[in-house]
This record gives C-alpha cells, structure tokens and sequence, in this order.
C-alpha cells in the first residue's frame, strides 16, 4: 500500500506554534485567590476600623486612619504647579526673608542675565511673588514667577514659567524669537503679565484645609488645599500617595486633560507581555464601575526579583485601576490607582505580611470607596 504523505504536519505544526505564542502573549490566565478567611477578614476589619474621608482633585474617597498622604508637592493647575506645608507663620515669615535674601545673592553665568532676581511683588503680609531667573545659566529671558502664600496655618509655594524679551539687552534675540518664518504673534515674546495675572488669580482662589476637610464649594482639592472653581475650566493634574508600613503605596492621580485612544485592556496585548516576561500572575482583569465610571481595572502580582546579593526581593505588587482613559475631560477627570510595592525601598517588610486574598480585599475597599464630591463642579 502507498504510504501517505506527511508534508502536511509541517504547516500544521507551525500553525499551532502561532497559537502557542499567541496564547503564550496575548491570553490572560486568571489566578483568582481564594476567598478570605475569618482571620483574614478579622484583619481586614481591623485595619478598616476607623477611616477617615479623602479629597483629591474633584474625588473623595475612604482610607485607614492610619493612612497619610506623603506627597506634598504634585498639583499642577494649568501651568501653575503647587507644593504645600503646614507652618506656624514666624516660620513662613522666615522662610520668606531667607528665600529673597538667597535670590539676591544669587549670580549668572553671563552678565547680561543679571540680576537673578528681577522683580518682587509684595502682594499682602501672606503674599508675594519673586520673578527670578531659572538658574545661574539659563537666559534671564526664560523666567520663573515664584509665588508664596501664607493662609488658614499652610505655607503654599507656587510657580509659573514665563518668557520675557521686553528688555532691551534682548532685542536681537527677541527679533530672532519672532523672524517672519516662525509666525509667532508679537504677545508671545512677552508672556509676563498674562501669567502673572493667572498665578495671582490662583492665589486669590487658594485656601488651605486639614487633611480631612471637605469642601462644599465647586472646586478642587490639593494636598493640605483647596482652589475654589473661578473662571474657566481648568487643566488639572493631582496626584497623592499612601504609604502603608514599608509593604506598600496606594497612589491616586487625578487629571482631566489627559485622554488616551485607547484603554488599557486594549492595550492587553503589550502589558500581558511583560506579565508573562516577569513570571507575573493575573488576579482580576476586566471592566467594573469606580466612582460611578466605566473603569478598566487588572490586578497582578510575580515573584521577588533577586537583590543584588543574590537574596530574594520582596514579592512584586501591581494593581491598577484607571477610569475616564478614553473620555476624560473637565467633568469626568481620568482617575488613575496603583497599589504597588515598587517604589519602596530593598529590605523593607515583606508582602508576605498580606495574603493575596487580603491585598484584593484592602484594594477593594479602597477603590469602591471612591466617588465624585457632591457640589464638586
């Protein structure tokens, strides 16, 4: 009998090769953690016990008491970025002579920068803005305005990048700035005083607030802050961070100018990628509902990368949440949430102080939790 012909095993083999890879890549495998136990759950209750409200950006949300936002200095409102500090006011008094006194000193790298600082603008006993020069080597064309703000216990410190060729010394290149071929209108060579208008507008609509004030009026909240709505709608981008004991951070972003093409589940087929480079194992993936948006959300943790002397690392966490990606804009502001260990430092607390059933449980509390401040626009 005439043996039959195998050359068909060849296509077929490379046709399940591509769907080995295919699955290997691009299909998420589900690890779902078993459900807690009681005395998982007695833990969770007990690090829920007492919470305290929230506000960031147009949001509120619930955290552990024992939760507190570290970072003080990631606000930004159109073009104006914001840090803040709770002083008493003889130390805000200080800080403000000693900060003139330093811009005073300060030198440029060419004489024709000079002076560093340019302009003082004594606005009340709890304002004023420097207009300073950006450092010693950068042209005293491209500016700082750097605004200090003393209200209700918090010292604010704000500033604002301009640019400004009204003086003479600058006229060559301010001629330059705005050749024909560039089509530059002749404003843009001095943006001073729009800026400089902007930033005390902002001034005027800042108050400061206790970690667990919430505003009742339209506006948004910024660490140690508040920034009554005025004119316009804003660009706003907020972020805080939660540090929890050395195991892990829960950071929350707020922005609504920022509006990608796609989500990230649409995006499954790079991110599974690493996933799998990493060894990583996916607890949940898929749509759900966070403050009342439709929310991409995955959830993953791998193995502990090996520390340089060759001992195990910490097991990596990765939670994401991200809503508003597609549609973000002034009244439904991307609300982007991580809880992840990896920007703690080596040799800090395990995550094995968390089973993955707990971690999933501590996420959820927290991210349902979250939903848009009444009166908030």
């Amino acid at each position: 009998m005439k043996k039959r012909s195998r050359s068909w095993l060849i296509p077929l083999a490379m046709v399940l090769l591509a769907a080995g890879l295919y699955i290997h890549n691009y299909v998420t495998f589900v690890h779902t953690p078993p459900a807690l136990t009681d005395k998982e759950k007695r833990m969770i209750d007990t690090l829920f016990a007492t919470t305290k409200a929230q506000c960031v950006g147009r949001y509120l949300f619930e955290v552990p008491a024992s939760f507190d936002n570290t970072l003080t200095d990631r606000a930004q409102i159109n073009e104006v970025r914001i840090s803040s500090k709770r002083l008493y006011r003889p130390a805000f008094e200080q800080r403000i002579r000693l900060r003139e006194q330093e811009l005073k000193n300060s030198h440029t790298v060419r004489a024709i920068n000079q002076p560093f600082l340019k302009q003082v603008y004594r606005l009340s006993d709890n304002a004023v803005i420097f207009d300073r020069n950006e450092n010693e080597s950068v042209s005293g064309v491209a500016r700082i305005l750097e605004g200090h703000l003393y209200i209700d216990g918090v010292a604010f410190i704000l500033t604002q990048e301009i640019l400004d060729y009204s003086d003479p010394r600058f006229a060559k290149e301010r001629a330059f700035f705005l050749r024909d071929e560039a089509g530059r209108p002749a404003w843009m060579a001095n943006n001073k005083p729009q800026k400089l208008a902007e930033l005390q507008d902002v001034m005027s609509r800042l108050s400061g607030r206790k970690d667990d004030e919430i505003p009742t009026q339209p506006g948004t909240c910024i660490s140690q802050g508040f920034i009554r709505d005025g004119n316009g709608k804003p660009k706003e981008d907020i972020t805080f961070v939660y540090p929890h004991n050395s195991v892990f951070s829960f950071v929350v972003w707020s922005n609504n100018n920022l509006k990608e093409s796609t989500n990230m589940l649409e995006r499954s087929g790079e991110i599974q990628s690493y996933i799998n480079s990493i060894n990583g194992r996916t607890l949940r993936k898929g749509e759900t509902q966070i403050a009342g948006f439709d929310t991409s959300e995955w959830l993953t943790t791998a193995p502990p990368e090996k520390a340089s002397d060759n001992q195990s690392g910490q097991l990596q966490l990765l939670f994401t949440a991200v809503a508003n990606e597609k549609t973000a804009d002034f009244r439904h502001p991307n609300l982007d949430l991580t809880l992840s260990n990896e920007s703690l430092p080596t040799g800090s607390d395990s995550l094995s102080t968390y089973s993955e059933a707990e971690l999933v449980a501590i996420w959820d509390r927290l991210t349902r939790s979250f939903r848009l401040r009444n009166n908030a626009f």
